[in-house]
């Protein structure tokens, strides 16, 4: 960097003479900035990067879907490895969609997981692993999860209690599997169901005015 000491202004660059006086320049020490600021490298934005995951779900569905038909069925994995590639597509949708909010990503997650788990349970000629193990544990942890992640978070009651609500409904749903004899072990799933109606005295029980704010504010009442 140049120095001009009569109008006492540094000069970038390689200059002859003062540009203000025409006088002499003389050099000085320290880095010399860019006479433009340098640019960073483009990132991807979110709508590129969903534009490439979809498009890689649709031509991966589009290769196995063409080898099921091409060898008639013959490779069993081939179902469950397109049911997981639409699970992956799905969880990147709902990441990005609702990557504010954590704890609806993780139950949104886990009822994915309890959908497909179901699902490939009763295309393997139905061992009831899904319905007897599967589903009353995962429901207990979301639980524990989302009363953890809340307390990380420090999100006050009313953010995130109507999670814990609608994890009662869903764990109440077992009662259909247990009724109609599809369950034939229903002990994890009967203390699923009391775990969360303990949970949920104590939430109407403690923490009233919580759970009505929040019926409030979703339902704007």
């Amino acid at each position: 960097m140049q120095y001009c000491k009569k109008c006492n202004v540094k000069i970038r660059g390689r200059k002859e003479c003062c540009p203000l006086c025409q006088g002499l320049l003389y050099e000085t020490e320290g880095d010399e900035n860019p006479s433009f600021p340098v640019l960073g490298k483009r990132k991807i934005s979110s709508i590129t990067f969903l534009k490439v995951c979809t498009f890689l779900f649709i031509a991966s569905e589009i290769v196995f879907g063409t080898i099921n038909i091409m060898t008639k069925g013959e490779f069993s994995f081939i179902g469950p490895v397109m049911l997981g590639i639409l699970v992956a597509w799905i969880d990147i949708l709902a990441t990005m969609y609702l990557r504010n909010n954590l704890i609806k990503v993780i139950t949104f997650e886990v009822v994915v997981a309890i959908v497909v788990d179901y699902y490939i349970d009763k295309m393997t000629h139905f061992h009831g692993w899904s319905i007897r193990w599967m589903i009353p544990m995962t429901l207990i942890g979301l639980a524990i999860v989302t009363i953890v992640t809340a307390l990380i978070l420090r999100l006050r009651l009313d953010e995130y209690i109507l999670y814990i609500v609608f994890d009662f409904v869903m764990v109440l749903l077992q009662i259909i599997f247990i009724r109609n004899g599809e369950n034939t072990f229903p002990w994890p799933a009967v203390c699923s169901i009391m775990f969360y109606m303990i949970l949920i005295a104590a939430l109407v029980i403690f923490r009233f005015r919580d759970l009505k704010n929040a019926s409030e504010k979703m339902f704007n009442l």
